[in-house]
């Protein structure tokens, strides 16, 4: 005997309800982990450091054979890279020369210190030792100035252009010899370097929050740079930013008094809208493209975040100074449409912007992969701005 219509209606508006409600619950549950994904993941304090997975299997001429067990970690990266043994070693790896199972052949030349057979090591993006003075054998000083406390920086002299310094802000989770490779053709072009930590950087002062602010507070620190360079002979600066640095420089250029003092920008594969990332991100692990967006403002609610600060396009466009742009079509971690879409608006508006795509870079790769021509665009570029 059949139910009636209604009942049977009943039920299936029941089981609906029902189905939508655990679906809800679902998405919810999805969306908070998610959330708690980001925190960690973007804003948690993140000083660990890569392992050394990779075995010293053999030496050739001018050539060095590194074997891995994962296939994950095999040093296949197009481009020139540091080598760093565990016991302190340090070398540059160049082009594939070959590959096999488990193992790779790269064109190598030693820089400090000596590799042995069997060593384990790590390939580094920073490509150069240490500091200045063990990666180019050039004389530099360790200097502090003061923000939330005592901040380490590297200051490199030279006298050819000594009114303008280059300040260099490396990015999150980095350190000051991420900016090593740029730092080499701006001390020969003449101009002193001041290469600094800010806050969160392994032994200095942490931000109140205990978490990274993608420039919302860091620029405070990079300002207290700028200070301390006006006090020791400069007269203008050039910043730098590389990755999440680009950001701490926009804010810096949004809301510092001293921005009138900034006489050029160079960001390499800068971070301007942190979104843009989380939702490659999400892309790459085959999420839907609405739950960053959901995450998001969930974790404005738990966490506060206030992610239209997080997003410094529209002020840069303001900004009427040159600018340089570097970025890979190989980068993972930040869009390089996020570069393409501001340097053409910012192309459109003021026009002075000079922009280098390096097809296959990685994340910050963009030397690595064209040493030469990352030097001679930075070169040229500099004596456009400051003068031969």
């Amino acid at each position: 005997m059949r139910r009636p219509f209604y009942r049977r209606l009943s039920f299936w508006l029941a089981t609906s309800a029902g189905s939508l409600l655990l679906l809800a619950l679902f998405l919810f549950a999805v969306t908070w982990f998610y959330s708690s994904e980001i925190q960690s993941g973007a804003f948690e304090l993140d000083r660990s450091e890569d392992e050394f997975k990779l075995r010293v299997a053999a030496f050739g001429d001018g050539t060095i054979t590194l074997a891995f067990e994962n296939s994950d970690d095999a040093p296949d990266s197009i481009g020139t890279f540091g080598l760093e043994s565990e016991s302190g070693a340090y070398g540059q790896i160049g082009d594939i020369v070959s590959e096999a199972d488990g193992e790779v052949v790269r064109v190598f030349e030693p820089l400090v210190g000596g590799f042995g057979l069997g060593n384990s090591v790590r390939v580094e993006r920073d490509a150069f030792p240490r500091d200045p003075g063990a990666a180019f054998g050039v004389e530099y000083s360790d200097v502090e100035y003061r923000s939330l406390g005592p901040m380490p920086a590297w200051f490199v002299l030279a006298d050819e252009h000594p009114e303008t310094w280059a300040v260099m802000v490396h990015g999150r989770t980095g350190t000051r010899t991420e900016t090593l490779r740029a730092l080499q053709t701006v001390h020969d072009f003449g101009l002193p370097v001041l290469s600094i930590n800010y806050r969160n950087d392994e032994g200095v002062a942490e931000d109140p929050s205990g978490e990274y602010g993608f420039g919302t507070t860091e620029w405070e620190d990079l300002e207290a740079a700028v200070e301390y360079a006006f006090a020791h002979g400069a007269e203008e600066v050039i910043l730098f930013g590389f990755s999440m640095g680009g950001g701490i420089v926009a804010h810096f250029m949004h809301e510092s008094e001293l921005a009138g003092s900034v006489r050029g920008l160079v960001l390499d594969a800068p971070l301007l809208n942190l979104t843009s990332a989380l939702n490659l991100a999400a892309e790459q692990r085959g999420l839907p493209a609405f739950l960053p967006w959901l995450a998001a403002n969930l974790s404005s609610v738990r966490f506060g975040t206030d992610w239209p600060a997080l997003d410094t396009r529209d002020e840069l466009l303001k900004v009427d100074v040159p600018m340089l742009v570097f970025h890979g079509t190989g980068d993972e971690t930040i869009p390089i449409s996020q570069s393409d879409d501001f340097v053409q608006d910012f192309a459109d508006r003021l026009g002075d912007v000079t922009y280098i795509r390096i097809e296959d870079a990685e994340h910050v790769g963009s030397w690595n992969v064209d040493p030469e021509g990352y030097g001679i665009a930075l070169t040229q570029w500099l004596g456009e701005v400051v003068g031969e």
